[in-house]
């Protein structure tokens, strides 16, 4: 399956590029864990005696990364191809070249089809978006990559309401010998233009990995997000301390639109201490104790200038009923965009801490510009 994805990623890109009507590329350098999808820059970890005590001493280490993206679209299509290049794992996995991108296209009217390795946030439920993570995590996206179909479409005055429903499938050159691997995917989008919107999804639906999520937004307020989702077996560990059955999640964000200050929070919460693996529940204990997965993401920005925009993000990961196992992130940072549209440059101070206090100190640093941007 690989191969034949490829191979039609491949020939949507040679055919997108000959009738494109909109051509950019954009190149990201540098070390930054949020931009380029590798390591910070310069990390500083604090050194570990034999016993696990810190000692009061640490290492560094430097480390660099760059991620090109094409993007190439025209009136039926879009399409985007991702080089990530780190000289560490490149979002924990050990490559350190990968190639990322998908292509649509649109067959006829409300009607499209979707190939790739990855297909980004580009057909995901809407009131699954997180502010203060600024991302739709997995268990949000209604199709990850592999081949798909959407279906699209809007009725009412003015074509307010609107909807889409999606199915794919997913997974690797054996999936299909194993029921467990094999990724069939689905889910739908219902919205009010400037009300609210519902969504729900549901992956591996063929196997013992069957993770759902239902998914509700409110909109009527210019400025504000308001979005809350149930997950049932939420693995995606990026936004929960660990895997859980049952998750809520709650997510919050209003921009000051004089000002130019934007606030958001996020909160992911198991409800119980229960857990699935292969398809059996578990239970997180402690002498006894029920642990229950949790954590929530902060931020605040403050746009100072045009070129220059200013905040602090904040992390807090932990099991509920072990206070030993807390780790929180600080990371205030600045963004500033250069003269003669020569892109924008990311940095700040990252700071990692857990019950023994401060373990990490890392210095994010990236220059994110655009070398082109063609439209005919």
């Amino acid at each position: 399956m690989k191969k034949i994805v490829s191979a039609m990623l491949a020939g949507v890109l040679v055919c997108g590029a000959l009738n494109a009507q909109s051509i950019k590329v954009t190149n990201t350098f540098g070390g930054d864990s949020d931009n380029t999808g590798s390591s910070d820059l310069f990390a500083y970890d604090r050194q570990k005696n034999e016993d696990g005590s810190y000692k009061d001493k640490y290492g560094n280490a430097t480390r660099a990364s760059d991620r090109l993206q094409l993007d190439v679209s025209g009136k039926d299509f879009d399409s985007r191809l991702r080089m990530e290049i780190g000289t560490t794992k490149i979002n924990g996995k050990e490559s350190t070249v990968r190639f990322r991108g998908y292509g649509r296209f649109k067959i006829v009217d409300g009607f499209q089809v979707i190939a790739g390795n990855d297909f980004f946030t580009k057909v995901a439920v809407d009131a699954g978006y997180l502010a203060a993570s600024d991302d739709y995590p997995k268990y949000a996206r209604i199709l990850q990559n592999g081949f798909g179909g959407i279906v699209k479409g809007s009725f009412g005055n003015d074509n307010e309401k609107y909807f889409n429903i999606a199915g794919g499938i997913k997974g690797t050159d054996d999936s299909y010998n194993d029921k467990d691997t094999f990724g069939l995917d689905a889910g739908m989008n219902f919205g009010i233009k400037n009300v609210m919107s519902v969504g729900a999804s549901l992956q591996n639906m063929a196997g013992n990995n069957l993770s759902a999520g239902v998914f509700a937004g409110l909109n009527n307020v210019e400025n504000l997000i308001l979005n809350a989702g149930y997950i049932y077996n939420n693995t995606d560990t990026d936004f929960i301390a660990k895997s859980a059955k049952n998750t809520i999640s709650l997510s919050a964000g209003y921009k000051f639109q004089e000002s130019g200050i934007f606030l958001a929070a996020d909160v992911m919460s198991a409800i119980s201490n229960e857990y699935l693996e292969d398809g059996e529940t578990k239970k997180y204990e402690n002498d006894g104790k029920k642990l229950i997965p949790f954590l929530a993401k902060g931020c605040v920005s403050y746009k100072a200038k045009d070129n220059l925009t200013a905040g602090v993000k904040a992390k807090v990961a932990m099991m509920i009923g072990d206070d030993d196992s807390r780790k929180t992130e600080l990371y205030p940072n600045i963004v500033y965009t250069l003269a003669d549209k020569m892109g924008t440059v990311t940095t700040g101070v990252r700071l990692n801490l857990d019950k023994d206090g401060l373990y990490k100190i890392a210095i994010p640093l990236s220059w994110k510009c655009t070398f082109a941007d063609i439209k005919k």
